[in-house]
């Protein structure tokens, strides 16, 4: 949760875009320093060999964290953390080619990630002009270094290639985003410590229950951002939110896990009893999980519901969404759905749209909304697939074949060239049936096939990156169905990989839509906040395997007795 609560302080959460461009006399000082580098930087730095830089970018980000653990009612840890970032985006040579979106070589014959630009450095939290000047001037020297070689490195190497498809430019032609979001008070609420408690002695009346945890995260951060070519952003972002957490092991020795994730608009107070009530739900599940049989090798009709729809979902079109280019040098990462421009790649009736303004969702907070994306162009809501056909991409600044310019998803949190990620992912379809309806198709198709059962998965392992597919996350309550309707509970059960392309296969889906909330983690760096919007998904043929490994014996004495919480 630390990790969280940091990456979702800085790339999103953040309150509706209020007011115009003006900055806030508390920014002041800070903005003077980024003006009056940014000034010089573009003035005067440059090699004998090498040009100017041709864009520059500075982001300032200021973040308080409040990171609060629990168990069994006693508070754990109880930190507050204070933090200021620099991140320099700097580029080289031209629009048309420049040093971002490669990855190669480097003379000490180490491979370079593109991730690796703009890295942030610590900045020291007093409002020092002089200080944040200084350290504004380090960023800007040490990118630029890297931007002349990583392009001379890039130059080469394409000049070694036979390129077989048209060029498109590094950078879109358009102007960064001038404006301000104005920062809303938010009613206080109960102590989060006490919050913690509350919620974490739930599992005190579960002594089946071996481990557990409650995070509370409070965080509030600052970003403002300053280019060379006008942009001027001041946009402040709030979030509250509590991650709950416990395992057991069954009598065999498996691990069985729940959680649960609460939070609230727009940074507000956390609701004890919507927190307590989780609790005590995912304690329960634990307990019924740890008697449930286990699963076996099973193919045949599976129905994601609620969590697990919406987390599915984004596991398969998350990154195939991505309108980014692929870095020079590294075509492995092109989305899967780059080339499907104008066809079929969900049912008909199948609508996906990213509204990065959206707050809310049925009452239930979204946390990838935000106003200006981590390239300074403002968020635009996209529709990418209409009636079954992919429309459009989310893009960052980085064009692509037919697609010239940025709709605001260039995300990269501190880390990294931006690539084009979701914020706000919504999914519906026109001919939704009721869950009764939905589990009727699924008994369905169940005799069509002559099956023993189908298969319902409720809730997916929670995970931070998508694969694509390629690694489906473990679900965490799966059923079988039988097709008199008894459904029965089955612990460790995994599904075999999927593809962006089983979703053509869908064949039926829910009216109702879950929420599945999270930060996006990958090893460069692209760590975003983002929420998905999903209706139950039906597929006709998926498989289902049987557990595999040894498991570690379970403790050897039961948990000491815990009173349970008054």
């Amino acid at each position: 949760m630390n990790k969280l609560g940091r990456l979702v302080a800085i790339a999103g959460c953040t309150i509706p875009l209020l007011g115009g461009a003006s900055a806030p006399n508390s920014d002041a000082p800070i903005l003077e320093a980024m003006k009056d580098e940014l000034a010089r930087t573009t003035k005067d730095l440059r090699l004998p060999s090498a040009g100017a830089p041709y864009y520059v970018g500075y982001w300032v980000v200021d973040e308080t964290v409040r990171d609060i653990e629990a168990t069994l009612g006693a508070l754990v840890s109880d930190v507050v953390d204070r933090d200021r970032f620099v991140r320099t985006e700097l580029r080289v040579g031209s629009r048309a080619f420049d040093n971002s979106n490669f990855s190669g070589v480097t003379a000490d014959g180490d491979v370079e990630g593109d991730t690796e630009a703009g890295a942030p450095s610590d900045a020291a939290l007093d409002d020092d002009v002089s200080a944040l000047r200084r350290e504004l001037w380090l960023a800007s020297d040490a990118a630029y270094k890297d931007g002349v070689e990583a392009l001379e490195r890039k130059r080469a190497a394409k000049e070694s290639e036979v390129t077989p498809h048209t060029e498109v430019p590094s950078f879109s032609d358009e102007r960064s985003a001038t404006l301000t979001v104005k920062d809303e008070p938010v009613q206080d609420g109960p102590d989060p410590a006490d919050l913690a408690r509350h919620v974490s002695a739930v599992f005190r009346g579960f002594p089946e229950v071996d481990k557990s945890s409650v995070h509370v995260l409070q965080s509030t951060a600052r970003r403002r951002f300053i280019a060379s070519d006008g942009g001027l952003v001041v946009e402040p972002s709030r979030l509250a939110a509590m991650e709950i957490t416990c395992e057991t092991q069954a009598d065999d020795g498996m691990s069985v896990e729940r959680s649960a994730f609460v939070a609230s608009k727009n940074g507000g107070p956390l609701p004890e009893d919507v927190a307590i009530d989780e609790a005590r739900r995912v304690a329960r599940d634990l307990v019924a999980l740890k008697n449930a049989p286990i699963a076996e090798d099973h193919s045949g009709p599976v129905l994601f519901e609620g969590r697990a729809a919406a987390e599915l979902a984004y596991e398969l079109l998350g990154d195939s969404l991505s309108g980014t280019p692929a870095p020079e040098g590294n075509d492995e990462l092109e989305s899967a759905l780059s080339h499907k421009l104008g066809k079929h790649v969900m049912p008909s009736g199948f609508s996906v749209v990213d509204d990065p303004g959206l707050t809310v969702f049925d009452g239930v907070p979204l946390l990838g909304h935000y106003a200006v994306d981590d390239e300074g162009i403002a968020a635009e809501r996209v529709t990418l697939v209409d009636d079954g056909r992919l429309k459009g991409f989310l893009m960052s600044r980085a064009p692509r074949q037919g697609v010239d310019h940025s709709n605001g998803h260039g995300r990269s949190g501190l880390v990294g060239w931006a690539r084009g990620k979701p914020a706000n992912l919504v999914v519906t379809t026109k001919n939704g049936l009721s869950k009764k309806a939905l589990r009727e198709r699924l008994l369905e198709a169940v005799r069509e096939q002559d099956a023993d059962y189908g298969i319902v998965v409720t809730d997916l392992e929670p995970r931070t990156t998508a694969s694509s597919g390629d690694m489906v996350p473990t679900p965490e309550l799966l059923y079988k169905v039988t097709p008199d309707g008894k459904q029965t509970l089955l612990r460790g059960g995994e599904l075999a990989s999927l593809s962006v392309r089983d979703l053509r296969d869908i064949l039926a889906a829910g009216h109702d839509a879950a929420v599945y909330s999270f930060v996006s983690e990958s090893d460069g760096g692209l760590d975003t906040a983002v929420s998905v919007v999903a209706p139950a998904l039906l597929f006709e043929d998926l498989d289902v395997r049987a557990p595999t490994g040894p498991n570690k014996k379970p403790p050897l004495v039961p948990r000491p007795t815990v009173p349970a919480a008054k």
